[in-house]
């Protein structure tokens, strides 16, 4: 029994000494935040706050859900801002791993080394092989610098990413209990952290997987087999999704409404030929083909958008020559060069993780290595976006649901898996073999590759690459000048850097295979050289410096505009900021209903009167004044300075005319020319609605109507007086779960102005209370919760199936 107590220890003490590694090492990255008690400034995050701020507000007062808010856009449905909450066992399985703190930061790479860690031991490496491929990936610059953007989701789902397909490729080898137990859990995981981009890039390996699968059974004759373990993993993929119901069929249903459902407008239809986004919006963060090679060469393309290259270059030197502020401006120096409009870092695996996989890709036989390598061919031609046109417009418009997202580059975090998986497979290849000495030629191949990808850019980097940004033309010419050589220098010194990496790796690969030493030095050795390089770059982008007090990280303080405006002790109106990037911030959500903000998914029916009306030179004053902006925050000489608006038409008012028209060309067209507080324009798909017996409404001069009540944001209550029937137009944006009740009586709420609301209202004198209920989430929160229940035990039951076959053995 001691034996046998004895062996389960050893077997066990590698991975609990690894634990304790990710743990520190995560740990001492994040030091500031741990154990100086500071934080992130992190952009997503801060503007997090400012979305859905007061169906925050409300909770917090009342415990309540709101189904919408009037922070941000004139108001939009609470899906993505802060939706009503529901029981998901994913969500407690979330809570363990993430040990109960509420830092997000430092466990997120706590998470991105567990998950590829496991996922790794799913595909039979071993606990130490396993914990080199986990720091290879969890130090990826790509997956750091998401970090100081505040990408939590996407960084949550991306730890995720290995794990599903070790599951996956443990159900195919037949090991079903262990392989559904990382299937479900990982899956689960994934669909709850919520970010249907990086699931869909997940999906997009899985495909390549199951289709070179499907070929090797089909010539080992074991097509029973894989049929089988398919209909499991689809079995468990669909147990993994059921518990996120909850949020799954709400945002679904939502979609169809926002940016990503497609164009209502005719014009955009023909531009955009099909059911998503617009194809120059979605293709802006396009990854440059040439730019590619930063996963070898970090600072190829000029590191970030704003990167400190220090007191010794030749921008500082040119700079205090000419005694101007060079410490300022070579702080946050433009050094960026490609493809996309900014980036906060670029996306480095790592030179040794470079030559390893094409190692990999020479030596490694079987179906991984196919499906790893269309898996990052495609990747790559994803990431590429409008830089290769000819593939990427018609993926675009046939691909299933692909032109729901945006920013291609991120497609790269498929490469990121994929690269890092095959290189610890070659590894392992070589570990295993008996003949280790057959590896030399290939090793040799790889090694130059890579080595002489650099050298050519070392020497002849001119003759590729320009070194220049469109954003240059800014500068004078002698700075210009400077910065392009600082770029190039920056590229000389990485590639350099790179080389010296791989000639690392490559001696000690060639002393392993000749001396055959122990292979646990020669993984620890490896592990060493490849954190250090990674390391190293990720500390350029996320160290330090970027940490601030934990108040200041999280702290939104209003301005002097913002103070200003808050005298006003009637808080229902609109505050339109013109001082900032209007429609790309949350800060003013914070304080104000805003007819701006920050979000992807807002409604398309709005997005299409900012492109219209509310943008660039394209302000129309009606329209702001319908949407009831009382106030301006305009860009001075001086600074932003507060304008009062006195033709806001208010929260309701009574029109006196309906203008019909044909569809949603024809309504956002006329209102170019009326004016609102008398007219109303309306969708003739209403008309059998309204029945209205004429288009001009009596006048009433006593009539009146006004709001009486702001109960939350889901619940707005009014009163009028009139003696005839009247038209009432809402300054609130439409949407299909808002009701009107006149005396408790439901009345048709309509869609008119193509935005807002109206209702055609009785004669007397009434109460009408506009009421959001998206019964959606009611459906959904108890799917969720059954299956919560379901998933709950069948996890039990493979945990106690796993535990007896153990003990069986």
């Amino acid at each position: 029994m001691d034996k046998k107590i004895k062996s389960n220890i050893k077997k066990i003490l590698p991975h609990l000494v690894i634990l304790a590694v990710f743990f520190i090492l995560s740990v001492i990255y994040f030091a500031p935040a741990v154990f100086d008690n500071k934080g992130l400034r992190q952009g997503d995050v801060v503007s997090y706050y400012g979305m859905g701020k007061d169906l925050k507000d409300y909770h917090d007062e009342s415990g309540e859900f709101a189904y919408w808010s009037n922070s941000m856009f004139g108001g939009m449905p609470c899906n993505y801002t802060f939706p009503p909450s529901s029981e998901n066992i994913f969500m407690r399985i979330g809570k363990v791993l993430r040990l109960g703190t509420v830092d997000y930061n430092f466990i997120i790479v706590w998470l991105y080394l567990i998950g590829f860690y496991v996922g790794m031991l799913c595909f039979g490496v071993g606990p130490w092989l396993s914990m080199l491929a986990a720091i290879a990936y969890a130090f990826g610059s790509y997956n750091i610098v998401i970090i100081e953007a505040g990408h939590v989701n996407k960084a949550l789902v991306m730890a995720t990413m290995l794990p599903v397909l070790g599951g996956i490729y443990l159900c195919y080898k037949r090991k079903f209990i262990s392989g559904a137990i990382v299937t479900l859990l990982s899956t689960g995981l994934n669909v709850y952290w919520n970010h249907q981009q990086i699931s869909y890039y997940l999906l997009l390996i899985i495909i390549p997987l199951a289709i070179v699968y499907f070929i090797y059974a089909i010539k080992s004759k074991e097509i029973k087999h894989f049929f089988v373990s398919s209909v499991v993993l689809i079995l468990l993929a669909s147990l993994a999704i059921l518990p996120s119901s909850s949020m799954l069929i709400p945002n679904y249903d939502y979609a169809k409404e926002s940016m990503r459902g497609g164009a209502v407008l005719e014009k955009n239809n023909e531009d955009n030929k099909s059911s998503g986004l617009e194809i120059d919006y979605a293709y802006q963060w396009s990854y440059g083909i040439g730019e590619s090679l930063t996963i070898l060469i970090p600072n190829l393309y000029g590191a970030n958008s704003h990167y400190n290259i220090g007191n010794d270059s030749q921008t500082y030197e040119v700079l205090r020559q000419r005694r101007l502020q060079a410490n300022q401006f070579c702080k946050y120096a433009p050094m960026y060069w490609g493809d996309q409009p900014f980036t906060s870092g670029p996306v480095y695996f790592g030179a040794i993780i470079c030559m390893l996989f094409v190692l990999g890709l020479i030596i490694c036989k079987g179906p991984e290595r196919w499906w790893i390598l269309v898996a990052t061919i495609i990747s790559f031609v994803l990431a590429w976006g409008r830089n290769l046109p000819i593939v990427n417009e018609f993926l675009f418009y046939n691909l299933p649901l692909y032109n729901k997202f945006r920013t291609p580059a991120m497609a790269l975090v498929i490469a990121n898996v994929t690269m890092v998986l095959m290189a610890t497979l070659a590894i392992y290849k070589i570990l295993k073999s008996d003949d280790k000495k057959q590896y030399l030629k290939p090793l040799y191949i790889s090694s130059g590759i890579n080595i002489g990808i650099c050298l050519l850019l070392v020497l002849f980097g001119d003759m590729f690459f320009s070194f220049t940004a469109l954003t240059d033309n800014q500068y004078p010419d002698w700075l210009q000048e400077a910065i392009m050589l600082d770029r190039k220098e920056m590229m000389r010194t990485d590639a350099l850097r790179s080389i010296g990496f791989i000639i690392l790796a490559f001696i000690l690969l060639v002393v392993y295979i000749h001396k055959n030493f122990k292979s646990l030095y020669l993984i620890l050795t490896l592990c060493f050289f490849i954190l250090l390089d990674l390391w190293i770059v990720d500390k350029r982008f996320l160290n330090d410096d970027h940490f601030v007090a934990k108040k200041q990280a999280s702290e939104i303080k209003p301005t002097a505009c913002d103070l200003q405006i808050l005298k006003d002790e009637d808080p229902n109106y609109r505050v339109l900021n013109l001082s900032t990037s209007t429609f790309n911030e949350s800060n003013t959500s914070y304080f104000h209903k805003s007819i701006g903000g920050y979000s992807p998914a807002k409604l398309r029916r709005y997005q299409d009167i900012i492109d219209y009306y509310i943008s660039g030179r394209n302000i129309n004053m009606n329209v702001l004044n319908m949407l009831n902006t009382r106030y301006f925050i305009v860009p001075t000489e001086g600074g932003p300075q507060v304008q009062y608006n006195q033709n806001a038409l208010g929260n309701v008012w009574f029109v006196n005319n309906v203008q019909w028209v044909k569809n949603a060309n024809e309504e956002i067209e006329a209102l170019k020319n009326i004016d609102p507080e008398k007219v109303v324009i309306i969708n003739e798909e209403w008309r059998e609605v309204l029945k209205l017996e004429s288009e001009i409404i009596e006048n009433d001069s006593m009539a009146a109507i006004y709001l009486s009540e702001y109960r939350n944001p889901g619940e707005i209550e009014y009163k009028y007086q009139s003696e005839k029937t009247r038209f009432a137009v809402f300054s609130e944006i439409y949407y299909k779960t808002w009701k009107a009740y006149v005396d408790g009586e439901e009345v048709p709420l309509v869609r008119v102005n193509y935005i807002l609301r109206g209702a055609q209202l009785p004669a007397g004198e009434h109460t009408i209370v506009l009421k959001c209920y998206d019964e959606l989430f009611d459906t959904s929160r108890s799917i969720s919760l059954v299956s919560s229940f379901v998933v709950g035990l069948i996890l039990l039951l493979l945990i106690v199936l796993g535990i007896y076959k153990c003990a069986k053995k």
